[in-house]
């Protein structure tokens, strides 16, 4: 091998590795050129949805633009997560109290299932049946979710937005089958 390729390949990497320290630094008002400049931390952003779709907290089902479609939030449950067992010999029901920061991910069964949120109705599950994408409540506070299965059965859930959760989304997983 020649012994200008050593030279020439060590060039090549010093200017890569100049060039790459440079794209790093930016200019700054004063003229130094060698200042660098801190990424500011921004606030968190809902970006808009794409055409056709709901925005965060939107109903899939209900359309319109009079707001009638986004749940609002109600009083923030206070306590820990648990289940509250409430009835006597008519029958009884189940609440799951769960606390997240933004928003839930559904994992139910059977698919057709219909999933309301403080009775507004906001899709089938089909529509919420993914692990890489919350739905996302529009502000904090609790929101009672209801799972109605075509059979007609029922869970219902208590998810409470809060700044101050453990858990970033919350995890709802049932087979009403």
């Amino acid at each position: 091998m020649p012994r200008w390729v050593p030279v020439l390949i060590g060039v090549v990497l010093v200017t890569m590795a100049a060039l790459a320290v440079l794209t790093g630094l930016r200019g700054r008002d004063d003229d130094t050129m060698f200042s660098q400049v801190r990424p500011r931390k921004q606030p968190r952003a809902s970006t808009p949805a794409p055409p056709g779709e709901p925005g965060a907290g939107a109903s899939l089902v209900l359309h319109g633009d009079s707001g009638e479609n986004t749940p609002a939030a109600n009083d923030p449950v206070q306590g820990q997560s648990r289940a509250v067992v409430t009835g006597g010999p008519g029958g009884v029901t189940s609440t799951i109290r769960v606390w997240a920061r933004r928003g839930m991910v559904l994992n139910v069964l059977p698919e057709d299932t219909v999933v309301y949120v403080n009775d507004i109705p906001i899709g089938q599950v089909a529509q919420l049946n993914t692990m890489d994408e919350a739905y996302e409540f529009a502000a904090a506070g609790s929101y009672t979710v209801k799972l109605v299965a075509p059979s007609g059965t029922q869970k219902t859930y208590v998810v409470t937005a809060s700044e101050d959760a453990k858990e970033d989304v919350a995890r709802i997983t049932a087979d009403l089958r």
